[in-house]
C-alpha cells in the first residue's frame, strides 16, 4: 500500500450527556486505515471539552478512509464510539518566505545579499535576478542546498550575466522540501557597480591529495608554479580564485589546464594551497579546494 508523505490535522466535535460531573475526564482516539490489517493509532486526549466541543487529532495520514475508535472515560465510567471517516486531501504545510534585509556592493565589485532564514527544515534556497521587476527577463538563476546556505550570499558579477552599472532586481524563494516551495519574497532592487579589470597572477599551488611542502611551494618555478585571478585587487581571506578567463573557477573538474605538465591531482582535488610572487611572495594560504576561495593564512615561506 503506497503511504503519502504529507500529514494532516482532522477535528471533530465532541457531544457527550453524562448524569454526574465530567470533571477531569479523559479520551482516547484510536484510528487505522479501514480494515486494514496493522495496528490502530492513538491520540491521547487529557483535556476534554464539554459536549459540543472542539477536538484536534494531528499527524493523520493522508488519503483514504478511516475507521475510528473513541473512548470517553471519567469518574471509573467510560464509554465507547466507533464510526469512519474519509481524508481525501490536505494542504501542505507552509513554508515560510525568505525577507531580502539588503543588497550592496562589497570589495572587489562582488554583489552581496544578506537575506537571514531560519535553517530548521531548510531544504533549499533559490534567487533569480532579472531586468524588470516582473521578472519577465531573468538572467541569473541559482539553487542553494540547504546544507551550503550562508546568510549573507556573494554573487559574482563576471559570469557574463552582469552588466556594468545596471539596474537589476532580485527574489528568493525558500524550499522546504522536494515538493513544498514558499511564495516568492518581495522584490529587492539594487543597481550592480562596475566590474574593474583584473590582472593574472603568478601562483604557486599544491593539489589537495598532497601535505603541505614548503621547498616545493616556496621554490621559484618548476610543476607548481600557475596562472590565476582573483576577484579581488589583492590576495587576502575571502579572494575567490578564477582561471586566466576570469570566468571559470579553479575547482575540481575545471583544472585540466594544470595538469597538461605533470598530472599531479589539481583537476580532481582542487587546489589547497596557494601563494602568490607579489605583493608578498611568503605568504602561503589555505584554500577551501571544493570552491577555490582562499581562507586564512597557512604559514610562511622563509627567505
Amino acid at each position: 500500500m503506497a503511504t503519502a508523505t504529507t500529514k494532516c490535522n482532522i477535528s471533530f466535535q465532541i457531544y457527550y450527556t453524562s448524569s454526574i460531573p465530567t470533571t477531569g475526564a479523559t479520551a482516547s482516539f484510536r484510528y487505522k486505515i479501514k480494515d486494514s490489517a496493522g495496528s490502530y493509532t492513538q491520540y491521547d486526549i487529557t483535556s476534554v471539552p464539554a459536549s459540543g466541543g472542539m477536538i484536534s487529532i494531528p499527524n493523520v495520514q493522508v488519503t483514504g478512509e478511516y475507521e475510528y475508535i473513541l473512548e470517553l472515560s471519567a469518574n471509573g465510567v467510560s464509554d465507547t464510539h466507533t464510526g469512519t471517516f474519509n481524508v481525501e486531501k490536505c494542504t501542505p504545510p507552509a513554508c515560510e518566505i525568505p525577507v531580502i534585509k539588503n543588497v550592496y556592493l562589497g570589495e572587489g565589485d562582488q554583489i552581496i545579499m544578506d537575506y537571514p532564514v531560519n535553517e530548521a527544515d531548510l531544504y533549499a534556497i533559490e534567487y533569480q535576478i532579472a531586468t524588470d521587476d516582473k521578472f519577465t527577463n531573468i538572467v541569473q538563476v541559482r539553487v542553494i542546498m540547504g546544507s551550503d546556505y550562508t546568510p549573507i550570499e556573494f554573487i559574482e558579477m563576471n559570469d557574463g550575466t552582469i552588466t556594468n552599472e545596471t539596474a537589476y532586481y532580485i527574489r528568493a524563494r525558500r524550499h522546504c522540501s522536494k515538493s513544498v516551495v514558499s511564495d516568492w519574497s518581495d522584490v529587492f532592487g539594487f543597481r550592480s557597480g562596475k566590474w574593474g579589470v583584473r590582472r593574472v597572477l603568478e601562483a604557486y599551488c599544491l593539489p589537495a591529495n598532497y601535505d603541505l611542502d614548503k621547498k616545493s611551494i616556496c621554490q621559484t618555478g618548476g610543476v607548481w608554479k600557475k596562472q590565476v585571478i582573483l576577484d579581488t585587487p589583492e590576495p587576502r581571506a575571502g579572494s575567490l580564485i578564477f582561471l586566466i578567463d576570469g570566468i571559470t573557477s579553479a575547482i575540481p573538474g575545471n583544472l585540466r589546464e594544470f595538469e597538461s605538465d605533470n598530472p599531479v591531482g589539481f583537476n580532481q582535488h582542487g587546489i589547497r594551497w596557494i601563494r602568490f610572487e607579489a605583493p608578498d611572495w611568503s605568504i602561503i594560504y589555505n584554500v577551501d579546494p571544493k570552491i577555490g576561495k582562499i581562507m586564512d593564512i597557512s604559514s610562511y615561506c622563509e627567505s
